[in-house]
């Protein structure tokens, strides 16, 4: 199977999901979701919210968008206009039945929805994980809307709901966990492997990819591993910072830092990297080790990292930055074998297929409770 041929696969893979006929049938859905995104900026919550729109398309529900734009890349004012003065309006016009929002982020103006609300929590936040102090503080803000005006919460992992329980209060009735694995449009091409440790993720503090430079240069220091280069791909706004750590461990000429791949790109580089770095210390799911493993690549990550033991059942474990770099050691030695699960937790379209399914549950109560 070659690239192009895959490009396929993503629209394909949700034509087979179909719910009762009772699904197709229900009232007004509207989507709140940031704006959809370039291929060169893609994040597991804009993947989440367009494999949701496909999932919905496939079961031909008809359903509308609000759309939020916080993102300051082009200014100010354009944020100002199309994340929050333009979606306002928008909801104060629409009129649904029911309300899903993608990410907490899209919770702000929950309050003046009268359909029935969902909303999907991601992780919960902690620090500032590269934000700004503006949208740190709008996060909160938003996260807080979402906890108290939602019907549903779905939480990505156990462990995410938790967290909502734990730090933000939520009764454990209104969450509901509906993991979503990776994309069908990662899979494994057998492609012959280069000589490349990777990473793909936000260059922000819980991603921890100091560890990760630390361990690639002990990794660097063991027999057979001289033209082994540590490719990062991912933007934030520790990348000076990562830059000046490599050259202070003298391996700057063996790591490159990228930001901008294409999704045919981002689907070879997969399946063509020896090792997925997973050096992350806190993820809610962690969508790109995931997205990796499904195209056959080993993940290596912390075994105290406060990562959810549904997405690391198959990663393999390090005790600390020394064992890290053994266990890549070991695995450029001897050939890895894929591990055989049936990917019924893990698989998107299940996934999604449950998230239909909930629609249907929370409008089913709806209408009991009009009657």
């Amino acid at each position: 199977m070659n690239i192009t041929q895959t490009t396929f696969m993503r629209s394909e893979a949700y034509g087979r999901i179909r719910l009762a006929e009772e699904v197709v049938d229900l009232a007004r859905i509207t989507l709140l979701r940031k704006y959809p995104e370039s291929e060169s900026k893609v994040t597991g919550v804009g993947v989440y919210s367009d494999s949701l729109e496909a999932a919905l398309r496939s079961s031909n529900m008809s359903y509308d968008r609000i759309k939020f734009k916080l993102d300051i890349d082009e200014g100010y004012l354009k944020s100002l206009i199309y994340g929050f003065v333009k979606p306002f309006f928008d909801v104060l016009w629409s009129n649904a039945d029911l309300y899903h929002a993608t990410d907490e982020l899209c919770c702000l103006y929950m309050p003046f929805m009268k359909g029935k609300k969902i909303v999907t929590f991601h992780h919960v936040f902690r620090g500032n994980e590269g934000r700004s102090p503006t949208l740190k503080i709008v996060w909160k803000f938003a996260a807080r809307v979402a906890v108290r005006f939602s019907d549903v919460i779905i939480a990505v992992s156990e462990r995410t709901k938790e967290e909502l329980i734990e730090k933000m209060g939520v009764e454990e009735e209104r969450i509901r966990v509906i993991m979503h694995g990776a994309d069908p449009y990662f899979v494994d091409m057998n492609m012959p492997r280069k000589k490349v440790i990777g990473f793909v993720g936000a260059l922000i503090g819980r991603k921890n990819l100091a560890g990760g430079l630390r361990a690639f240069k002990l990794f660097t220091e063991m027999p057979g591993t001289e033209d082994y280069r540590y490719v990062i791909c991912g933007r934030g706004h520790l990348k000076d910072d990562l830059v000046r750590l490599a050259d202070e461990l003298l391996i700057s000429d063996r790591v490159d830092f990228i930001s901008r791949l294409s999704n045919e790109e981002l689907l070879e580089f997969y399946n063509t990297m020896s090792v997925f770095a997973n050096s992350a210390m806190h993820e809610g799911l962690g969508l790109t080790a995931l997205e990796a493993q499904a195209c056959g690549t080993p993940v290596v990550f912390f075994r105290d990292a406060d990562i959810p033991s549904e997405a690391t059942e198959d990663f393999i474990p390090a005790d600390d930055e020394y064992d890290f770099a053994r266990k890549m050691h070991e695995l450029i030695l001897e050939p890895y074998r894929k591990p055989v699960t049936d990917g019924h937790d893990g698989d998107r379209r299940d996934s999604f297929k449950r998230t239909l399914e909930l629609y249907r549950e929370v409008l089913q109560q709806a209408d009991r409770t009009r009657s």
